[in-house]
């Protein structure tokens, strides 16, 4: 098999500094696998729900680097150097890269990268129908959903 990648699956996104490609790849959705005890699907689903582990989050990351093109011991180093950042910071990275490699990702417009929306308008939506109530009472941190 080539080292060609396919832009159906790719995300490019900022990373450590500057601009990065992730891709998990056959491969590296197998070992991301083997390392979490759980299915790509699954891992999806942890990862929207908020169920998700250290493991999810960080071997994503890394291993979408190693799909994406980056050398094994660039794609460790970069993932050590954020272990003791909040795991929310890099959520949404994560997510993303297991995403497109389960959906695939819609093609960029010419000249904009595929995970750049293409609309800067805020989308239609109707009008609530029910208008706001007063916040609740008490501290943050006593509010019940």
């Amino acid at each position: 098999m080539t080292g060609a990648v396919t832009g159906r699956t790719v995300v490019d996104a900022d990373f450590a500094g500057q601009r990065r490609r992730f891709q998990l790849r056959l491969g590296e959705i197998g070992e991301l696998e083997r390392l979490t005890g759980a299915g790509i699907g699954a891992i999806l689903l942890r990862i929207a729900s908020h169920q998700f582990s250290v493991r999810d989050v960080w071997d994503t990351i890394r291993l979408g680097l190693e799909g994406g093109g980056t050398s094994a011991v660039e794609a460790s180093a970069l993932a050590l150097r954020y272990r003791d950042a909040p795991l929310i910071d890099f959520l949404p990275l994560a997510g993303s890269i297991v995403a497109a490699a389960v959906n695939g990702v819609t093609p960029a417009a010419p000249g904009k990268p595929a995970t750049e929306g293409s609309d800067t308008t805020a989308p239609a939506t109707s009008p609530s129908s029910t208008p706001p109530g007063p916040p609740p009472a008490g501290p943050p941190n006593t509010w019940t959903a």
